[in-house]
């Protein structure tokens, strides 16, 4: 459905300040009953309220059109911007379980145990929106998008239990089209960031450094990461803002990685976590619809 990103910002947007990494000093924290319950109190708070602040906006930005007399489900075969919203509920689901986890961990929960809630808040939220879509004439319940959050927080427990994913992290780059640029507040327009899928590439970028065997990894400079991405080529004419059939576009290339940034202040190890899931602007090779190499890929 046109509106991937929406998890994805969400969970973004979430307060990672309750999410710090763990050290001694919190663990002597959590031996306090009083803390736990007041931690766990503000992540819980923190959670509903935001489901509904988010709802609210949900329901004047996509579910104020023509109601559908009943939940119909939508298989969406044959979209225009080839599976890019797909892209966009994986990653949401990713994050929303990711930072869910963070936030409980903050809270003295365990990570086995945060780890799985962080899942099934995800799912739940995720859940929600699927749910309301499927009252809308517009949308309706979209199976192909509830596999693709159910993957993407998937993807966040796997990487809990299989120590070798840590080292892969879904990133995403963006720069505006000149589509959206043009025709984004067209009357009746719903080209906006979060559906502007031409200017939005999903990235797994691999930290190479850790992947290497020692004898190698030493010729490799640490703070590269080597990453894949998946985009397609303008959906919406910039000439007529008509809609079109988009190509897609597979690219390999090299982008920083921030957690290899110096400095180890807990606040700034937080700061570089979050930044490194945004794949900054780095020279690439895009492979299709044509090779060519891009000097500074956004």
């Amino acid at each position: 459905m046109p509106h991937d990103l929406r998890t994805t910002l969400a969970a973004l947007a979430l307060t990672a300040a309750l999410a710090a990494p763990r050290d001694a000093s919190a663990q002597a924290l959590c031996d306090s009953r009083a803390y736990r319950v007041a931690s766990r109190s503000t992540v819980g708070t923190a959670a509903v309220g935001g489901n509904v602040a988010l709802y609210q906006y949900f329901k004047q930005a996509w579910w104020s059109g023509k109601p559908a007399p009943h939940i119909w489900t939508n298989w969406e075969r044959g979209e225009p911007f080839r599976e890019m919203d797909k892209f966009g509920h994986a990653y949401g689901g990713y994050h929303l379980a990711r930072l869910g986890s963070d936030l409980l961990g903050g809270a003295c929960v365990s990570r086995a145990k945060s780890v799985w809630w962080g899942a099934a808040y995800a799912a739940a939220f995720q859940l929600q929106i699927e749910y309301w879509d499927g009252k809308q004439a517009k949308y309706g319940f979209s199976p192909p998008d509830l596999i693709a959050n159910t993957t993407g927080a998937g993807f966040a427990v796997a990487q809990h239990y299989w120590t070798p994913l840590r080292d892969v992290k879904p990133t995403i780059s963006y720069a505006r089209t000149s589509a959206s640029k043009r025709w984004g507040r067209a009357q009746g327009s719903e080209l906006r960031p979060t559906t502007d899928y031409s200017g939005q590439t999903y990235w797994l970028s691999f930290d190479v450094d850790e992947m290497l065997p020692d004898a190698a990894a030493r010729w490799w400079p640490g703070f590269v990461r080597a990453s894949v991405g998946h985009s397609i080529t303008d959906y919406v004419d910039p000439a007529t803002g008509r809609t079109r059939w988009a190509r897609r576009e597979i690219v390999l290339g090299l982008d920083l990685d921030p957690e290899k940034l110096p400095g180890d202040n807990k606040v700034w190890r937080r700061v570089k976590h979050e930044l490194s899931y945004y794949r900054f602007p780095a020279p690439a090779l895009r492979l299709t619809p044509t090779a060519k190499g891009v000097a500074w890929y956004r």
